[in-house]
This record gives C-alpha cells, structure tokens and sequence, in this order.
C-alpha cells in the first residue's frame, strides 16, 4: 500500500538476509522498470537469471524474462534483448508473453517479415484463450503503440473500437494515444468523456482526461481529476504520478 520506494528498501533488507533468492532481485527490476529506471532493472534481472543458471534450475515465471527483455529494449541494447528471448524460449516455448515481446523487437529492427510471423502466432494464441475479435485487434495495435508506430496503432484501435463500439477499454486506449501523441486530442477528450460515462470512477480513464485538459492548458481543472485518479488508484501508479508532479509544477511557475 506503499510506494515503489518503500518497496525497494524492504526488498534491500531481505537481501541482507539471503542474497541467493532470484524472486527478491526480480522484484528489485520489475519496480525499476515500473519507475521508467531501466538502467537500474538490468543488473537485478541479470542477477537473477544468474542465479537459476547456477543452480541449473528453470525459472518459475517467464515474467523474469519479460522485465529483462523490456529494460533491454528501452536501453536499446537490442543484441542482448534478442539473446535473453532466445533463452526464454527453451524454458518456455510458445509462450504469448515471449511471442508478443518478439513481435515489438522485429517490429523496432524493421524485420516485418518475422514481425508478421509473431504476430500471426500471437493473434493464434489470444483466440485460443477465448479473446474476443475486438480484444484480439486491441492486443494488436498495443504492440504498434509500444514499438511506436502510431499511425498503425490509431488504425488498430478504431477497428476494434467499431466492433465494440461500446467498449469503454478501446475508447480509453485509443483517447490515451491521440491525447498524449497531441493526435488530436479534442476527439481524444469526446471519447474518454463517453468511456467515463458508463465508468465515471474509472482511475486510469479519469487520469486519460486529466492529462487531456492538462494538453488543453486547463491545468486548474486537470489537478482535480488526476488528484481524483491518485486517490482512487488501487496500488501505486508511476504514469498518474509523473502526470500530477508536471501539472503541479506547472501551476507553480505560472503562480
């Protein structure tokens, strides 16, 4: 109920206690990557792995894999991500978490052609785990946003929003990226004002709007709701963090 860096200093003083647990220095990299401090995530996942590769023991989660791949791939150590998936893949073949990061590094390497042959597998797994048409395109243009490719993700995410036009999920991700890409944040502001409509306690739909009247120079009006969406959040959240910290700063100069 605490933030990331209560967190980090408690995972520190088991640490003392034994420091051959691989699951403490995975904790330590997945709160880095939380807290955007990729450089800091490597060496605990590294860590890690480290420590399962002595012990000639399989990683209980392919999560271990996943949080070194992604503070990987935002340090743009792409050689080192690639290698950490290939591993993954002999203690967890097949796996859609693994297939997904694949399909992101094709994708940012400009290898369509394997980005195409991940995502096909991908898009297989997801409907074998019952995903609806709507969630399937959905997942979709979530890779394209993350590798940032927004066009193709914009494209995604009005497709699935016409098969479910009342999903309030797909308006929310794709106001999310209109509104913080300055896409064209007004229809961002339509769009997330009708997801809060039928979820008005919604915390990340409630931060999307904040941060779109933050974009509209309504910096009085934004802090109300992401105070709102702080308050209502379930666990702790960089991003509304981040968003409350620059409103705030922001009203602060101009006082």
């Amino acid at each position: 109920f605490e933030t990331p860096f209560e967190k980090i200093k408690y995972i520190n003083q088991l640490l003392e206690f034994d420091d051959q647990l691989p699951i403490l220095y995975y904790q330590l990299a997945l709160i880095y990557n939380e807290l955007f401090q990729f450089d800091k995530a490597i060496p605990e996942a590294e860590k890690a792995l480290e420590i399962y590769e002595r012990w000639d023991l399989k990683p209980k989660v392919v999560y271990i894999f996943t949080v070194l791949g992604i503070a990987y791939h935002e340090t743009a150590q792409y050689k080192k991500e690639k290698k950490v998936y290939r591993k993954a893949n002999q203690d967890f073949p097949d796996n859609p978490e693994i297939i997904r990061r694949e399909a992101i590094l094709s994708l940012t390497d400009g290898d369509t052609l394997s980005a195409n042959q991940y995502l096909d597998k991908y898009r297989y797994f997801l409907k074998e785990n019952s995903e609806s048409d709507a969630g399937i395109i959905a997942n979709l243009a979530s890779v394209y946003y993350e590798t940032g490719i927004l066009d193709k993700a914009l494209e995604l995410y009005r497709q699935a929003l016409s098969i479910q036009p009342q999903n309030a999920e797909c308006m929310n991700s794709l106001a999310w990226v209109l509104i913080d890409n300055d896409r064209n944040i007004n229809e961002g502001m339509e769009l997330i004002d009708k997801a809060l409509a039928s979820d008005p306690d919604n915390y990340k739909f409630i931060d999307t709007k904040g941060w779109g009247l933050y974009k509209l120079g309504k910096s009085e009006e934004a802090l109300k709701l992401l105070e709102r969406s702080w308050d209502l959040k379930p666990i702790y959240n960089h991003v509304i963090y981040l968003h409350l910290h620059e409103v705030k700063n922001g009203l602060a100069v101009k006082k």
